[in-house]
């Protein structure tokens, strides 16, 4: 069985077809997902691009797409009304014409991996719980666990597209599951974490050149349509089979898509290279020169400001209690440290055990996500930090590598 997660109905995708976000919101959240191996709803909500109850139910939207009872662009719409008005996602449903449950999740992961013997049904609540309250999905959660690894969790998810889509016997399917998981040898979790492959595109060819402004929305849906009608060729497919551009800029495109990918430049300055290539008829090597001399606004790293953020420590109220608060503070971290615990959102120790996790992360200790479930652990179970790796078995508990990580102990 092919490893393969459902590519439809993207979140970031969602968003930006519904008007929610524009072409280079979504290019950045994609780099910061990207970048820090975090979930694109979190990151629309780490960076207030959007509120936690329109991510719901936009991941609800998505997972009536992936079980074949809602139409895309249906969806699209209904993202678009509900995130407009205070009408909950089922009533907008009913007045597009959607008869259905929108709460159905048939084929749901949890109970895959359960008739296939992996996990016992405790073991998908508690996740189910976790994953609820920092807002983490299943998938990542079971993997941060080390309940599954990244390649079974692949295969669970290839079936559970398989089953879905009607193309395989479910009874069939959950047999090969069972089979993949008792022949997977066991292996470090800490090194299975990463559920993407991090020298993959993340942005695409025709978002690239959206974000350089060489393509127009209206450009986009005519390759779409192409795509469509032509099931054995991908949008990117179209668009160089096209002819709209010559053969040295997609060359190019596609140089500066494994670059992202390697994070050696961010989305906005690729467009901005791209742009260079294509309006100076310029190599990208000369652009790449010309555009690193510019300064760039944001690298995609996590701040303390964004930690505090997911972990929950740190709200949307909160927020509006201090007043406006930049994207990316990251020139403003004393003042910002100030401000929260002078209005007591945050004390010293909270404060403390978030920048140790920073520094976890900052030196590749800790994923963002590990640092997110770090959190949570500490400041339900009243234990120290130092405690809570030990019990993870992160980072190394009280062996870390660095003096500068050792500075906040507790």
């Amino acid at each position: 069985m092919t490893a393969s997660i459902d590519n439809r109905a993207m979140l970031g995708e969602l968003f930006y077809k519904a008007g929610l976000i524009n072409i280079a919101q979504l290019c950045q959240v994609l780099c910061i997902a990207h970048k820090n191996s975090l979930p694109v709803g979190r990151v629309l909500t780490m960076v207030g691009l959007t509120k936690h109850k329109t991510i719901e139910d936009a991941l609800k939207l998505q997972n009536l797409v992936r079980q074949n009872v809602l139409a895309y662009e249906l969806a699209i719409e209904a993202l678009r009304q509900v995130s407009a008005s205070r009408a909950g996602l089922a009533a907008v449903l009913q007045d597009l014409g959607w008869q259905g449950n929108v709460d159905r999740d048939e084929e749901n992961l949890g109970s895959l991996l359960v008739e296939a013997g992996i996990l016992t049904q405790k073991s998908i609540e508690d996740s189910l719980g976790l994953s609820r309250h920092i807002g983490l999905p299943l998938a990542r959660v079971l993997v941060l666990q080390g309940l599954v690894t990244a390649s079974l969790l692949g295969t669970a998810l290839s079936a559970q597209t398989l089953i879905r889509s009607g193309r395989a016997d479910r009874n069939q399917t959950i047999k090969a599951l069972s089979s993949a998981n008792s022949l997977t040898i066991s292996a470090n979790s800490n090194c299975d974490i990463a559920l993407i492959n991090s020298r993959a595109p993340y942005i695409r060819l025709d978002e690239l050149l959206l974000l350089a402004g060489l393509l127009s929305d209206n450009d986009v849906k005519k390759f779409m349509q192409l795509e469509e009608s032509d099931c054995q060729r991908t949008l990117g497919e179209e668009i160089v089979e096209s002819g709209m551009f010559s053969s040295s800029l997609i060359a190019a495109a596609v140089r500066l898509q494994t670059m992202m990918a390697k994070h050696q430049v961010t989305p906005d300055r690729a467009a901005r290279v791209l742009k260079l290539v294509f309006s100076k008829n310029i190599s990208l090597t000369k652009a790449l020169k010309e555009i690193l001399r510019e300064s760039d606004p944001y690298d995609g790293n996590i701040t303390l400001y964004h930690l505090l953020r997911l972990s929950g420590l740190v709200t949307a109220y909160d927020i509006r209690r201090l007043g406006h608060l930049p994207a990316h503070p990251e020139g403003g971290t004393g003042s910002l440290e100030e401000r929260l615990i002078k209005t007591g959102i945050v004390n010293r120790s909270a404060l403390d055990a978030a920048k140790r996790c920073l520094l976890l992360t900052q030196e590749g200790f800790l994923t963002a996500e590990q640092a997110m479930i770090v959190l949570h652990h500490w400041s339900w179970s009243g234990e120290g930090l130092t405690r809570v790796l030990e019990k993870l078995q992160w980072a190394g508990g009280n062996r870390l590598l660095t003096l500068k990580a050792q500075a906040f102990v507790g």
